[in-house]
């Protein structure tokens, strides 16, 4: 039986956190002997164990951190030899794993990274003994591996270009049929994901002033520091505009709320690496209003499956919702881009594309040639 390995250090949920545990499930599904080692952070661990994978916890704090390795070694030379991956998200703990491998004296045990961020590489010394001992680097985007690349331009990185893979995300979900906006009641414009000031939730708060009268309201799902969303209301309660929205805070079934919005609004100012909401909000089949700040135009196309706007630029985006809000319930823009969205989520992101694939990166049968 294989065993799958997630390090997981962070203590807040994330993407990165819900990419790991989908995975952990699939991979469970499949037969797999699926282990997390986590910080013992409850917001991680609730999770994970209300899918029955109970986490196993390790400091997983790092570079200096010996206590981590020495644990994981323990585990692995102890255990079956079996197929063994082990998969992180950070490269500081990749390092925790690779000398995990090597204190247990398992050359056989993989260990594969998912890159979430748009950073370039680090020249360090230790950083590139890293890179170079990795079986196996994922990159969320062309875009995050782009910039993980150029700190080579020009140059030779030090590892086979062979071990770099790029793999859009999915999500583990059974995508419902296809169903129109609703027709009755008030048009309702969602934000869904997790309140932080790259997000860019002033954005479309700061466009609600110019909705009032037109039978619109915001529907905010998420949730972040307390002092950030109080700001976010204070700034709602200066414009006018708290009575237009409703604060719904963390939400399990994001379905129900999807299918209840005429259109989605995700106006990041950062560059996103990837975007899970925006392929949850495709794979609901509705129409997003979202900038084009990271890897957005790698899945989605404006005037395709959804309009794009610039970061920052509430007029843009009130005079956007406006234009797709004040027409009839049945407007065509809507449901067109809604049901172009639903339709390209299930024909390049669903989950079996994405799961067959990484299954094959794990076994090391990856042959597919990404654009370099």
């Amino acid at each position: 039986m294989p065993l799958l390995i997630h390090l997981i250090s962070a203590v807040t949920w994330g993407g990165g956190e819900r990419y790991a545990l989908d995975v952990c499930r699939h991979f469970r599904s499949r037969g797999w002997r699926v282990l997390a080692f986590t910080r013992d952070s409850r917001a991680v661990d609730a999770p994970f164990e209300a899918e029955g994978v109970r986490p196993r916890h390790i400091p997983l704090r790092g570079y200096a951190d010996w206590i981590s390795p020495m644990r994981l070694a323990s585990m692995l030379r102890s255990g079956r030899r079996e197929t063994t991956v082990i998969h992180v998200h950070k490269y500081k703990d990749a390092f925790t794993a690779l000398l995990a491998r090597r204190l247990s004296r398992r050359k056989d045990v993989k260990v594969v990274l998912t890159r979430h961020l748009v950073k370039p590489a680090s020249k360090s010394i230790l950083s590139r003994c890293i890179y170079r001992s990795l079986d196996a680097q994922i990159f969320v985007s062309a875009l995050a591996r782009d910039r993980y690349l150029s700190t080579w331009q020009g140059v030779r990185p030090p590892f086979p270009l062979s071990r770099i893979h790029t793999l859009h995300n999915s999500l583990l979900i059974e995508q419902p049929p296809y169903a129109p906006p609703p027709v009755k009641g008030p048009r309702i414009v969602l934000f869904l994901g997790r309140l932080s000031p790259e997000k860019g939730v002033e954005t479309l708060i700061e466009a609600l002033p110019a909705l009032r009268g037109r039978r619109a309201r915001a529907r905010i799902c998420g949730t972040g520091q307390a002092d950030y969303v109080d700001s976010l209301k204070r700034l709602a309660s200066n414009l006018g505009v708290m009575d237009l929205i409703d604060w719904k805070g963390y939400v399990t079934r994001t379905d129900t709320v999807i299918s209840s919005c005429h259109v989605a609004v995700l106006p990041s100012v950062a560059e996103e690496s990837f975007g899970l909401a925006n392929i949850e909000i495709m794979a609901g089949g509705r129409l997003q209003i979202c900038t084009a700040s990271g890897a957005q135009p790698e899945y989605l196309t404006d005037g395709r499956n959804a309009v794009f706007i610039t970061p920052g630029d509430s007029k843009a985006l009130s005079d956007k919702l406006i234009s797709l809000l004040e027409d009839d319930a049945e407007t065509p823009a809507i449901i067109s881009m809604g049901r172009q969205a639903y339709e390209d989520y299930a024909s390049t992101l669903a989950w079996p594309r994405f799961a067959a694939r990484l299954e094959s990166i794990y076994a090391g049968e990856d042959t597919r040639e990404d654009k370099l």
